[in-house]
């Protein structure tokens, strides 16, 4: 049903924190301004910024400087609102509806703009499972619903709050995912009118999703699809969680996220998932065949990546085998992309970049054929 409640599904990560905690966290931020200075300075003019203005220079680096903080996960949680916080601030700004749909076991349905059922597009947040959503995600995918209605293409966007790591593992988010999808189809949205998108850890639940599909978890409820769903885009999917491929070397410095980050939060994400369903979390080591009758789940998918982000050679590798078994999957790259480099832009108000564009037009396609 749909709720204006203030509650939040979630406590707030901060009120767990012991005073040392809390200290340590803003201790760890003093440093902030000089870092970001110093490394704008020595990196303003290297390769990969070559084409980036100063804003998005410094926004990448306060990101590179937070995401490197050598803290818990609670405590990371600590630095950012709740997903029910975020989102009412969010709609009070924009002067948008808040329309809630409650989904039960923690997941709500938060819609951006007006709610309508017609053409839907579902969005699955990153943040490695540990990190709420940005609002500058939501400002991006309002952009782009606002340009899908200058092509006369009215569309609900609409995203899902799941339960964060280590509140909830493997598979509760896929669980939840399951939940809004069920509750998308019950509601009388087409399979062919709906698309789903997620970046990094977002698409990964993507990917489970597929995968629960095709290869069911008897610990999940089975995912219903009386014909496939119009697309599924999958923003620099998290699909190696051991930071081990030489691109995580390679451009260590250059993304925003550190090597190191990654791969702590990849051995967590991990740590509760058993080895012979690690194929559901890491689907750059699936099967060849795994993804065979992928066609039945999505119609299209489109993958896209930066070239200077950590996971290239992962999504690179998952992309060449994803597209030997499904004829519509696509691979979009921006030279010189960091990690969900679209989202970035929207963070400090830069131009859109090239995936930007990329994105409006595979989603109008969609809706439109």
């Amino acid at each position: 049903m749909a709720s204006e409640s203030e509650s939040d599904s979630q406590p707030s990560a901060e009120s767990n924190l012991t005073l040392w905690q809390k200290l340590r966290v803003l201790f760890s931020l003093i440093p902030l301004p000089v870092a970001v200075f110093w490394n704008v300075l020595t990196t303003a003019y290297a390769p990969h910024n070559k084409d980036r203005p100063l804003r998005r220079i410094i926004g990448d680096a306060t990101l590179r400087y937070v995401a490197g903080l050598d803290i818990t996960p609670a405590q990371v949680q600590a630095l950012f609102p709740t997903d029910a916080k975020m989102y009412r601030a969010w709609t009070k700004q924009t002067r948008l509806p808040h329309t809630v749909d409650e989904l039960g076991d923690g997941a709500r349905l938060n819609w951006i703009g007006e709610k309508s059922i017609e053409k839907v597009v579902l969005f699955l947040h990153g943040g490695a499972f540990v990190l709420p959503a940005t609002d500058y995600s939501l400002f991006f995918w309002r952009y782009v619903q606002v340009a899908l209605d200058k092509k006369d293409i009215q569309v609900g966007f609409v995203w899902l709050e799941y339960t964060l790591t280590p509140q909830a593992v493997f598979p509760s988010q896929l669980a939840q995912a399951r939940l809004a999808l069920n509750f998308l189809l019950e509601s009388g949205v087409q399979p062919s009118n709906l698309q789903i998108v997620g970046d990094s850890a977002g698409a990964n639940l993507i990917l489970q999703v597929l995968s629960q599909v095709l290869h069911p978890l008897p610990t999940v409820p089975h995912i219903p699809l009386p014909s496939p769903i119009r697309g599924a885009l999958l923003i620099s999917p998290w699909v190696s969680l051991t930071a081990s491929s030489p691109s995580n070397f390679t451009n260590d410095g250059k993304d925003y996220l550190p090597r190191q980050t990654t791969l702590v939060m990849g051995t967590l994400t991990l740590t509760h998932v058993p080895a012979a369903q690690r194929v559901f979390a890491e689907a750059v080591r699936a099967p060849a065949d795994w993804f065979s009758g992928a066609e039945r789940v999505f119609e299209r998918v489109l993958i896209t990546a930066g070239s200077a982000e950590l996971l290239w050679d992962d999504i690179m590798a998952f992309a060449e085998a994803f597209k030997k078994q499904h004829r519509r999957a696509e691979l979009v790259v921006q030279p010189n992309g960091l990690h969900e480099d679209m989202f970035l832009d929207f963070m400090v108000g830069a131009k859109p970049g090239v995936l930007t564009p990329a994105i409006v037009e595979w989603l109008a396609a969609g809706f439109s054929s």
